[in-house]
């Protein structure tokens, strides 16, 4: 087999180029904006108690 030969079957053989698969940004900002969300909430029930007590 000759070398462009080569190449051609190289090439057909290739399936098509997908963009990589990764996680999805916006869902995993979308849970870390929540779970700040949560942390600040929960926060805030623990101070507050002490604060209306002044």
């Amino acid at each position: 087999m000759s070398e462009p030969e080569r190449q051609l079957s190289a090439s057909v053989s290739k399936p098509p180029d997908k963009p990589p698969q990764g996680p999805s940004l916006t869902l995993l900002f979308g849970l870390l904006a929540l779970a700040l969300a949560a942390a600040i909430g929960f926060a805030l029930l623990i101070v507050l108690p002490f604060y209306h007590r002044r």
